[in-house]
């Protein structure tokens, strides 16, 4: 075999390498939606729709307390809802309901390309979910409360570090920092193919966000530009992201705390009996920095 064989078979084995890793991202951009229609059973609820940065819409509920119209000057700031992979509103009527029945307005929306807001033909990211919550807050135009779950909380951190009309944010089982957190999302698809293939699509992942800055696109780089009281949740028994990665990204944020349930995984930390203290508590505890 020649130098030129040498060389031409290996490109064809490196451009064979990366087609497949960009055929798993491209695939998994894409994974069925798994909505949930919920519907909330309090307050009084308006649909709307939120434009985005790039002139797309999507799906909203403002619900608000049965003692707080539309109209009203509540000092109590709204609380942004904002679900996780694959998701929509629907999966947070749950923890919104815990909020409203503590009197506060919550709007739950769902990002682009999920439930039935306007599609993304190339997918989403956290990028694309950041930019999400950054249109919803801006759309309601005063201070709020951010709250998500896995890569929505990853995106309530981004948001937290750079837009002013965000007062306070809970976070639970959010991403600890991209691309390092890709082998834990990507891992229980790829199994033991993971250490062959990750590097691909790191490198992949990290050219298409090229045009971003790390705080962009990375929760750990954006945590200590957040000044607001944070609070992060983690599952101990989170089977997706593990939680030790949640006491280093307090690290970061200078006024956090972290609660880790235990019997707790990824999906399931709303229903622990001790979360509607945890949180409410959390905003009461901070809410003169919160209100003012």
């Amino acid at each position: 075999m020649t130098i030129i064989h040498i060389i031409i078979l290996s490109g064809v084995i490196i451009f064979g390498y990366f087609l497949i890793d960009l055929s798993i991202i491209l695939i998994l951009a894409n994974f069925p939606r798994r909505s949930v229609d919920d519907y909330p059973d309090w307050g009084v609820v308006k649909e709307f729709k939120v434009p985005t940065f790039n002139g797309k819409s999507m799906e909203c509920w403002v619900v608000y307390p049965i003692e707080v119209s539309d109209e009203s000057k509540s000092q109590k700031p709204a609380i942004i809802l904002i679900h996780g992979w694959g998701r929509n509103r629907g999966r947070m009527i749950s923890r919104a309901r815990t909020y409203g029945y503590h009197g506060y307005t919550t709007i739950l929306f769902s990002v682009r390309d999920h439930g039935n807001s306007d599609k993304e033909i190339t997918g989403m990211n956290i990028v694309r979910f950041s930019q999400d919550l950054d249109s919803c807050v801006n759309w309601w135009g005063k201070p709020v409360i951010i709250t998500g779950h896995s890569i929505g909380a990853g995106a309530t951190l981004i948001v937290a570090a750079r837009n002013p009309l965000v007062k306070a944010v809970i976070a639970e089982a959010s991403p600890y920092a991209f691309p390092h957190s890709l082998k834990y999302v990507y891992g229980p698809v790829l199994k033991w193919f993971t250490p062959l293939l990750m590097p691909g699509i790191t490198l992949l992942t990290l050219i298409k966000f090229r045009k971003h800055s790390r705080q962009e696109f990375s929760p750990l780089e954006a945590a200590s530009r957040i000044t607001v009281p944070t609070l992060l949740i983690h599952g101990k028994d989170d089977e997706i992201l593990p939680s030790k990665y949640t006491t280093l990204l307090q690290k970061e944020i200078i006024h956090s705390k972290v609660w880790i349930p235990d019997e707790t995984n990824h999906y399931n930390i709303e229903e622990h009996p001790d979360y509607s203290n945890q949180v409410i508590g959390f905003i009461n505890s901070n809410s003169p920095s919160i209100i003012s």
